[in-house]
C-alpha cells in the first residue's frame, strides 16, 4: 500500500517504493529501498525531492498526528539552503567517528540484508540503497580514515555474510582514493564491495561451509558463485561495469591461479585486483566456523609474501598504505617485553606506529598504560601478537587506542 508523503516528513524505517521531484527522471531515483538511517533522509532532502511515496507494507508509516496539532502538510522553504551533498565533511577525530560509524554499520546490515533478501526472493535487484550506503561509508572515511575500517573488522559471529560485504566496501573505497581513481570510479567500487559476494546466495547452504575440508563436489559449487553473481547483477540496473567485474574476478589472481577463468594479472582490471586483495584481507581477520581471526598485522605479513604471486604489486603497495603495515588495533610485543596496541600511523615511517603500551609479558598482568611513538626513543617491535590469546578483544583494544589515536 502506497502512501505519498512530503521529504520532511521521510524517517529512518520507511520503505521507499518511489521517489519525485526534479529528480524523477533519474535511474538512480527510482529503486526501491529501506530508509536505513538519518544520512539517507539528509540525502534524499538535499537532492531537491519534494514527494516521497512510501510501501506503509514494508514499512514505517507516518506517526499519527498529537491530539490537536495542525494537519496539514508542511511546505518547504525555498528560502532555506539545503546542505551541499557532494561537499567534503570536516575531519574529526577516531573516537568521535567511532559513535557514528558503529551506528553506521549496523544500518547498514539493514540495507545489504534487505538487498540479500530480495535476491534470495527471485526480486530484480535494487541498488539505489546501496549507493546511499556507500556515500555514507566515503563520508566517514572522509572525516577519518582509519575509524570504519577499524570497526568493521569487529563482526559478531553470524553476520560475516552482511559485514564483510560492508567490510570490503569501505577497504575499496579507501584503497581506490589512495590509487587516485575517479570520484565516480571510487563509488562504483563500493557498490562492488557490498555486491561482490552476492552470487553465494545461488549456491546451496551446506556448500557454502567453510568450516573444514570440503568435498570436491563442494568445492566445485563454491567455485561457481563468481558466475552466479554476475548473473545476477547482470540483471540489474547498474550504471557501470565495474561491480560485475569485481563479482566475477574477485578470486582471480595474477599468475593464473585463480577462478573461475584462470586469468593473469595483465588480462585483470584494477578494480578486480583491488577487490581480490580487500576480500582476502577481511576473510582472513574475520571470525567465523572453523577459522580463528588472524590478528591484521599477520593478514598483512600473509599477503605481502604472494605479490606477483597471488596480488598485484602496485594494488598491494596502495592497500598497505591505506591500512597500514601495522594497522590500527594491532598488538605488538615491544623490547621492553610489553604488549602494546597501535593507535596511529605515521606514513613517512609506518614501521615505527605511535602504540599504547598496556600489558607486562614477563610480570603477566596489565600495567599501566603509556602512550609511545616509536619514532623515538629505544622501544622496537619484536613481533606482533594475537590479542585473544592474552584474553583481550577487540573491543577491549579499541577502548585503548581510540581516545589517543
Amino acid at each position: 500500500m502506497l502512501r505519498r508523503i512530503g521529504s520532511e516528513q521521510l524517517q529512518v524505517g520507511m520503505f521507499v517504493a518511489r521517489l519525485g521531484g526534479p529528480w524523477i527522471n533519474h535511474p538512480f531515483w527510482r529503486a526501491r529501498f529501506l530508509v536505513a538511517n538519518a544520512e539517507q533522509v539528509r540525502q534524499i532532502q538535499s537532492a531537491g525531492v519534494k514527494e516521497v511515496w512510501i510501501d506503509i507494507l514494508k514499512g514505517r508509516n507516518v506517526p499519527a498526528p498529537e491530539a490537536g496539532a495542525a494537519t496539514a502538510t508542511p511546505s518547504i522553504d525555498a528560502s532555506v539552503p539545503t546542505p551541499d551533498a557532494s561537499a567534503a565533511p570536516p575531519p574529526t577525530t577516531l573516537e568521535a567517528e567511532i559513535v557514528q560509524a558503529r551506528a553506521l554499520l549496523q544500518s547498514g546490515k539493514a540495507v545489504i540484508g534487505s538487498m540479500f533478501a530480495d535476491v534470495r526472493m527471485g526480486r530484480a535487484l535494487e541498488v539505489s540503497g546501496a549507493l546511499l550506503l556507500v556515500d555514507s561509508a566515503s563520508r566517514s572515511l572522509s572525516r577519518h580514515g582509519q575509524a570504519l575500517l577499524a570497526l568493521a573488522r569487529l563482526k559478531a559471529r553470524g553476520d560475516d555474510n552482511y559485514l564483510h560485504a560492508f567490510a570490503v566496501c569501505a577497504l575499496m573505497i579507501a584503497v581506490g582514493r589512495t590509487l587516485d581513481l575517479p570520484d565516480d570510479e571510487v563509488r562504483e567500487l563500493g557498490l562492488a564491495g557490498l555486491v561482490h559476494d552476492i552470487g553465494k546466495l545461488a549456491v546451496p547452504a551446506a556448500d557454502m561451509h567453510r568450516h573444514g575440508e570440503r568435498t570436491p563436489e563442494q568445492d566445485e559449487a563454491y567455485r561457481r558463485h563468481p558466475s552466479a553473481g554476475y548473473r545476477i547483477l547482470n540483471e540489474a540496473r547498474l550504471y557501470s561495469n565495474i561491480p560485475l567485474d569485481v563479482c566475477v574476478h574477485h578470486h582471480e589472481r595474477v599468475d593464473g591461479r585463480g577462478f573461475p577463468y584462470g586469468l593473469v594479472g595483465r588480462e585483470l582490471s584494477v578494480h578486480a585486483k583491488i577487490g581480490a586483495i580487500c576480500d582476502t584481507y577481511d576473510a582472513l581477520t574475520a571470525s567465523y566456523p572453523g577459522h580463528q581471526p588472524w590478528s591484521p598485522a599477520r593478514a598483512m605479513e600473509y599477503m605481502a609474501v604472494r605479490v606477483d604471486t597471488l596480488f598485484d604489486r602496485r594494488v598491494f603497495k596502495a592497500f598497505s598504505r591505506t591500512v597500514g603495515i601495522y594497522p590500527l588495533g594491532t598488538v605488538l610485543r615491544l623490547r621492553s617485553n610489553r604488549l602494546a596496541v597501535v593507535c596511529a600511523q605515521h606514513d613517512a615511517d609506518p614501521l615505527r606506529p605511535k602504540v599504547m603500551a598496556f600489558y607486562s609479558v614477563s610480570q603477566s598482568r596489565p600495567v599501566p598504560t603509556e602512550l609511545i611513538d616509536l619514532r623515538h626513543g629505544d622501544e622496537t617491535v619484536v613481533a606482533f601478537e594475537n590479542a585473544a590469546e592474552w584474553g583481550y578483544t577487540d573491543e577491549q583494544l579499541m577502548a585503548m587506542y581510540a581516545p589517543c589515536a
